[in-house]
């Protein structure tokens, strides 16, 4: 018995010693791959090749260790044996990252390393970008090897401290691993775009909020912008009297073209006038067919908003009059400002083309954090300020996939949306001092929902130009500052519009209904006074079966727009 304990205390701690082992080498290797996230920041391929090399060495020793014949054995042991698997599946899933994926890995940080793709002189050196995208299959394919081995492990049941050290593994599984993921299935379409193969055309929308429109605001100015090998470069700037408006650039179906107004795809101010944006995009497309003879290979809208997001990554730029524009003042500057300083329509463009100039070659220069931009991006997609549309089919599914489409919902799968949106009916920029809010009740019992937007006006009685004064006002026997809105709205697929508050709008002429994208919708011209409010509400079905999550759309403003949802809606819809 005696010599039976001495064996078995020989072999736990034989064990013991294994497992110390591991430990060590796991951390030592966690060490180095500390060392290789701060060479990579200084580009140091040496370095990042000499560490990976440690990792490699370090990693296959503990592998080779849990691979003992005496793990194997206590991993069968009750209690003991589950928190020995793990152990010995998250060396294993360790040494099969590091060996499939961290050599084409340091090849790609070695390749891809942040001087030779920083923005500057107009655009970013690609060639890095698609050497290192060679890598990715590789290291995709590591990662889901690894992901197998780990498939077995139920965490409930480890103790604490296996938990513990075994938990980043599993962190960089559930975060690299899709990431990773996502950057092979977008890179070889962002080469596309970045014209990898061959050049390409898109136009830039500039929204005037101030005259709001379902989109954003009128597009008073575009830049269309070449772009090849990853170099743009500002090639052409027109503005709202740049193209002809006697000729219809887009054919709609006549339900869709009986929600607004008869000059809405035929004027260049107007194509934002729907709310979906591919619909918007394929107006600028034909219009620019129309005066050149070409197509575009992609347009992007953004609004002054978006810009003063940008400025403030960038940093100021200095107007031709010397003034300083910056993410504070950039909004009032464009769309209140300028109209007072150059009254004339003609100086206004070209004060407007020259900002739009400056800001092009303040973002071409690359003196700005990547980062930090793409989180000024992030917030204005959130906001329904910038929208991007392709012709070609890949390239427009990533668009969509990034929500950055701006299509009306057509099925209430992913989400079941409502939208509720005005248009800009004065012919002014009032809506410079418009302040709105949506809201969103529902009725579960009679499966319907009511979609509100509140509409403030805070327009001076007087200071203005008449050309930021309605013009349309005097028809209407109302004070030049007072908002004339269509408003409309969309029910979520499937479902019907059964009531609207104010029954009619203000001018029950102007009253509209149709189906565009397959959704009804109705459109109502209201006017709201200076220093007034006004509520317009409209209710619609929901259909039958189950629903996506609310989503709610509306036109993006000077301003933000808050969105309440009541707790009544929440036993109709998915949870988010």
């Amino acid at each position: 018995m005696l010599g039976v304990v001495c064996v078995l205390g020989g072999v736990v701690g034989l064990f013991v010693s294994q497992a110390m082992s591991v430990k060590d080498d796991l951390t030592a290797a966690k060490d180095q791959l500390s060392v290789i996230a701060d060479e990579v920041k200084s580009g140091d391929a040496v370095k990042i090749q000499t560490a990976g090399q440690k990792i490699l060495d370090l990693t296959r020793r503990a592998d080779d260790t849990v691979k003992n014949p005496l793990w194997e054995v206590a991993s069968g042991v009750p209690l003991v044996g589950q928190n020995v698997d793990a152990v010995r599946r998250a060396t294993e899933a360790t040494r099969i990252l590091v060996d499939g994926a961290l050599p084409a890995g340091i090849k790609l940080l070695s390749t891809l390393q942040l001087d030779k793709v920083s923005v500057s002189g107009g655009g970013m050196d690609i060639t890095p970008i698609r050497e290192a995208s060679d890598s990715l299959p590789k290291i995709n394919e590591a990662f889901k090897t690894a992901q197998s081995k780990l498939d077995g492990v139920d965490r409930s049941k480890l103790l604490p401290a296996v938990d513990d050290a075994i938990s980043s593994l599993f962190d960089v599984m559930e975060q690299a691993g899709p990431l990773l993921q996502n950057v092979q299935h977008y890179l070889p379409t962002l080469l596309d775009l970045a014209g990898a193969d061959s050049k390409r055309t898109y136009m830039l929308i500039f929204q005037n909020n101030a005259e709001v429109r379902s989109g954003g605001g009128l597009p008073a100015a575009t830049a269309i912008v070449n772009v090849d090998n990853g170099k743009a470069k500002l090639a052409d700037q027109t503005g709202t009297y740049s193209f002809p408006r006697d000729r219809i650039v887009l054919d709609v179906p006549p339900e869709t073209a009986s929600l607004y107004e008869p000059d809405t795809f035929m004027g260049f101010g107007n194509f934002s006038r729907t709310p979906d944006f591919p619909t918007t995009a394929k107006a600028f497309d034909g219009l620019w067919h129309n005066v050149s003879g070409k197509h575009l290979d992609g347009v992007i809208s953004l609004d002054p908003v978006v810009l003063s997001y940008m400025l403030k990554v960038t940093g100021p730029i200095k107007t031709a009059d010397g003034r300083d524009l910056t993410s504070k003042n950039v909004v009032e500057t464009l769309l209140y400002d300028a109209y007072i300083r150059y009254p004339v329509n003609a100086v206004q463009d070209a004060f407007f083309a020259d900002v739009a100039a400056r800001v092009f070659d303040k973002i071409s220069s690359g003196k700005w954090d990547v980062m930090k931009m793409l989180d000024q991006l992030e917030l204005a997609v959130k906001e329904q300020r910038l929208h991007v549309w392709f012709p070609r089919a890949a390239e427009q599914s990533m668009a969509v996939e990034l929500g950055l489409d701006g299509a009306l919902a057509t099925d209430n799968t992913k989400a079941t949306e409502v939208g509720i949106f005005v248009n800009d009916a004065a012919y002014s920029k009032l809506e410079f001092f418009m302040k709105n809010n949506v809201s969103v009740t529902c009725d579960p019992t009679a499966r319907t929902v009511t979609t509100s937007i509140t509409v403030a006006n805070s327009a001076p009685l007087e200071g203005m130009t008449k050309y930021q004064l309605g013009i349309r006002n005097k028809r209407y026997g109302i004070p030049r500052n007072s908002f004339i809105l269509d408003t409309i709205f969309f029910a979520p697929p499937g479902g019907e519009i059964t009531a609207v508050d104010p029954q009619g709008g203000d001018s029950p002429y102007d009253r509209r209904v149709g189906i565009e994208q397959g959704r009804n919708a109705e459109s109502i011209r209201v006017f709201v006074p200076s220093g007034s409010t006004r509520t317009i509400s409209f209710t619609s079905t929901l259909p039958a079966g189950g629903l996506g999550p609310l989503s709610v759309r509306f036109s993006p403003t000077v301003t933000t727009t808050p969105v309440t949802i009541a707790p009544s809606c929440g036993s109709l819809f998915a949870a988010k």
